[in-house]
């Protein structure tokens, strides 16, 4: 055999099973990572279990991992561990698509808007129906050099697999308009330059959070940043502007202590107590919003995402988006240390 149809079927063996031993060691982290900090755990962000079991459906993940991580380890299988793995599989893929099924009717429903082309439920769904075939697919004796390959292969395929989770979850979640009635409108900050003007990417999300308030979504905005480049505070920024936009002085607070992601979640939080708000909407860009969910999340309170509607050509959201990878994953382990 050649050595391109070596390469060839290798990465056709290990692709699969790099990204289900991804998916099982996030998964194992996840409940893991519970038991240190409580919040921790976001398997909700790759699979949502039916129902509310708690001890059940750690147990069920727990052992959905041990599957994912065994066929992201193993080449054959008996016929007792393939009966396992496929009815495990099968399992999860039912969850799946039971998942996506229920994100199509919200979008029929109106209920929410979307411009990604598939969920992201979707996407584990065809994974794991692949995970199947993987199960039952007869592989050829291999050299040791070619398990070797195929080993490394696996492991490359695994940490691929963990950079592309955020962007995904950046393409489908971020993409997706969850508004809603709700009490307040929360804006994110970003850079505004030494005479005042917003930034473009800031522009964006004042215009939207000013056009979610003018739709009677929410009675109040909340604008949360830092420092600004020059002596104008991004907060002043984002107010000035919101007021030239038509938003009355009186519906407008802000947060001038949101250096971060998480210090705006926190902050909101804590004002929110005071206000008595509720039900947030949040407004950034698409690949920023996955990460706003996560710090709402962590810190125990639900969050609807609005992305900005974008007015520019952003020339380096390749940039943009590589550095929210660092940062998803940032925040996400941050818990545990």
């Amino acid at each position: 055999m050649s050595w391109p149809e070596i390469l060839w079927r290798t990465i056709r063996i290990a692709v699969p099973r790099g990204i289900a031993l991804f998916l099982g060691l996030f998964t194992l982290l996840n409940v893991v990572g519970e038991l240190r900090a409580p919040g921790f755990d976001a398997n909700l962000w790759w699979i949502n279990l039916p129902g509310n079991w708690h001890l059940l459906d750690k147990a069920l993940l727990l052992w959905s991992a041990s599957c994912l991580i065994w066929l992201g380890c193993c080449q054959r299988f008996g016929l007792a561990e393939k009966t396992a793995l496929t009815l495990t599989f099968c399992g999860l893929l039912a969850c799946s698509i039971w998942n996506a099924i229920g994100y199509h009717q919200l979008i029929e429903a109106g209920r929410i808007q979307s411009n990604s082309p598939i969920s992201f439920s979707m996407l584990i769904a065809v994974c794991l129906s692949i995970f199947i075939y993987e199960v039952w697919r007869e592989i050829p004796e291999m050299s040791r050099n070619t398990i070797r390959l195929c080993r490394s292969t696996i492991t490359v395929s695994c940490v691929i697999t963990g950079l592309l989770f955020p962007v995904a979850q950046m393409v489908c979640f971020g993409t997706t308009d969850y508004r809603r009635d709700a009490d307040v409108i929360v804006v994110f900050g970003a850079k505004v330059h030494e005479d005042g003007r917003l930034s473009s990417i800031l522009e964006e999300r004042v215009r939207t959070g000013c056009e979610l308030y003018h739709q009677g979504l929410a009675p109040q905005i909340l604008f949360s940043g830092g420092p600004g480049v020059g002596e104008v505070y991004e907060t002043e920024g984002m107010r000035r502007r919101a007021l030239e936009l038509g938003v009355p002085v009186t519906a407008i607070f802000v947060d001038e202590k949101g250096v971060d992601t998480e210090s705006t979640a926190i902050n909101t939080l804590s004002i929110g107590q005071l206000q008595r708000w509720h039900r947030i909407l949040a407004v950034s860009q698409f690949f920023h919003l996955p990460r706003i969910k996560l710090a709402f999340h962590r810190q125990g309170s639900e969050v609807y995402t609005v992305p900005a509607k974008q007015l520019y050509r952003f020339r380096y959201l390749p940039y943009f988006m590589l550095r929210e990878v660092a940062a998803w994953w940032l925040y996400y382990v941050r818990p545990l240390f």
